[in-house]
């Protein structure tokens, strides 16, 4: 069966039950005391890892930029760190400085110093996402490239932590100057076009999603790839520990139909994600510039991803940025469902911001980071109104028999 036919048989099953796989995907933004307003470090390509750096149970924020714009005298390269002072139910952010400082402001802090400060290079690779690629509950980082003269490989850094669970650092490893072996990532082309840019001079954006979509504990890439989207699977390292990944091409790339994009999302932030708690990983893709965010939910399994786009997303992430915008998700309210922030710079709004290295000021983007609660149905509330729906679901049964009946044939 073509991809669009079974996209399309896919949408009338959606409209018969309302929206089909978002049962579990509701989410309403916090406009009235929004947590991350205290978190004021800004600059060019800004994206964010939610973290526990400290082992208190609770979230921390890692605040990543390109270029920092920072009025913090002790901020370095370009990193941040916003240690959660709340609890794991109501956030609280203070900022950590990147050397010891024990003035006011920073009292009663467990995080003293940013573990981050001198090891994360500004230049390493943005925007920043993170997966436990080893498998010892650390967040790694996956890095993009801004401006890619020879960034089609990823960049990569490992975090480190001590036996009690705290971070203490991290080890960061270049795209293409640690030497084979080194980075497990090490000569993996896996964004191409990047390298030389949509004009083909070697300036392409690219991002990176990671996340096992192949249920086999291996971490498996998406990469915006400037104008394309591609999926590559890891099929396991070689003898020197380096990744071998197969990217998936024709009928065989789970997101065919998305594949080709336009200019709000030449390589934009993305990230893997069960958006619809349904047990496999959705992709949710950011934007460079002023553009609804995309969802595209995996109507596949754990094991074969399969995504369909989800056209009409009111009512559950239905989200329009103002500029540059990076997904993530965590629980910040201890209510067991992921959250959505988004790390947005309005280009529509610029403010004279200072840039240290260089002692100049200059126009750019103001930065915010947009929250918004989860605030899906439980699973018991949503079996008992999926239960009082039977018209509706009994022709979408109907519709969902004959889609698998389209797939099995096609195979």
């Amino acid at each position: 069966m073509k991809k669009f036919q079974r996209r399309r048989l896919a949408v009338a099953v959606a409209a018969s039950v309302g929206l089909v796989g978002l049962a579990n995907a509701a989410f309403e933004e916090v406009t009235e005391a929004n947590p991350f307003d205290a978190i004021t470090s800004t600059g060019e390509n800004p994206s964010l890892v939610m973290m526990d750096l400290d082992n208190d149970g609770d979230k921390d924020a890692v605040l990543f930029h390109s270029y920092q714009n920072d009025n913090y005298p002790y901020n370095y390269g370009g990193t941040s760190v916003w240690e959660n002072i709340g609890s794991a139910t109501a956030p609280e952010f203070s900022h950590v400085p990147d050397v010891s400082y024990a003035g006011p402001g920073y009292a009663g802090q467990d995080i003293a110093v940013s573990p981050f400060a001198d090891d994360y290079d500004r230049y390493y690779g943005h925007p920043v996402s993170a997966a436990d690629l080893e498998g010892d509950g650390d967040l790694d980082f996956f890095g993009g490239q801004d401006c890619a003269y020879s960034g089609y490989q990823l960049s990569y850094a490992e975090v480190e932590s001590d036996e009690s669970g705290i971070v203490t650092g991290v080890t960061q490893y270049e795209y293409n100057s640690s030497g084979y072996g080194s980075n497990p990532f090490y000569q993996n082309t896996l964004a191409p076009d990047s390298a030389y840019g949509s004009s083909g001079y070697g300036c392409g954006q690219s991002a990176f999603a990671a996340g096992d979509l192949d249920n086999d504990t291996d971490i498996d890439i998406v990469s915006v790839d400037q104008t394309v989207l591609r999926v590559f699977m890891n099929d396991g390292t070689d003898s020197a520990g380096t990744f071998m990944f197969n990217e998936q091409v024709g009928v065989s790339n789970p997101l065919l139909e998305a594949s080709s994009l336009t200019s709000p999302y030449y390589g934009a932030p993305a990230v893997l994600h069960d958006v619809d708690a349904d047990g496999d990983l959705d992709l949710v893709m950011g934007t460079v510039s002023a553009a609804p965010l995309r969802l595209f939910i995996n109507e596949g399994t754990a094991s074969t991803a399969d995504f369909v786009e989800v056209e009409d997303t009111s009512g559950s992430l239905d989200v329009t940025s103002t500029g540059w915008a990076a997904p993530t998700f965590a629980d910040m309210d201890g209510d067991g469902k992921d959250d959505l922030i988004v790390v947005e710079l309005n280009m529509s709004e610029p403010e004279l911001q200072p840039r240290q290295s260089e002692r100049r000021i200059s126009l750019e983007g103001s930065q915010s980071i947009r929250y918004f609660r989860n605030t899906s149905a439980d699973d018991s509330v949503a079996a008992e109104e999926s239960s009082s729906n039977g018209g509706s679901l009994g022709i979408a049964a109907v519709l969902m028999g004959m889609l698998f009946g389209l797939r099995r044939r096609r195979r």
